[in-house]
């Protein structure tokens, strides 16, 4: 899917939406933050997700089911409301 034109609002549920559950960085989670701007860099441990110069790190696998909505409500309050 690609996703160029989206709103901040828009951007945010999609952001929301794309994380929750997240239990490790699929493909298609990585094709996704990539078709919305992120670069997608994976290390031993993590993932890390460039945006604008800001960067977020992810586990490569969560142990705790809220982990992506945590990642989800950080990279939203950095990114969409400055």
């Amino acid at each position: 899917m690609v996703v160029y034109e989206l709103t901040s609002q828009e951007k945010k549920k999609y952001i929301k939406q794309l994380l929750k559950g997240y239990r490790k960085m699929t493909k298609d989670i990585e094709v996704s933050l990539e078709a919305i701007g992120f670069q997608v860099e994976h290390t031993k441990n993590h993932v890390k997700l460039f945006y604008n110069g800001k960067l977020f790190s992810c586990p490569s696998t969560a142990s705790d089911f809220r982990s992506g909505m945590n990642l989800a409500t950080v990279i939203c309050r950095e990114i969409l409301t400055k």
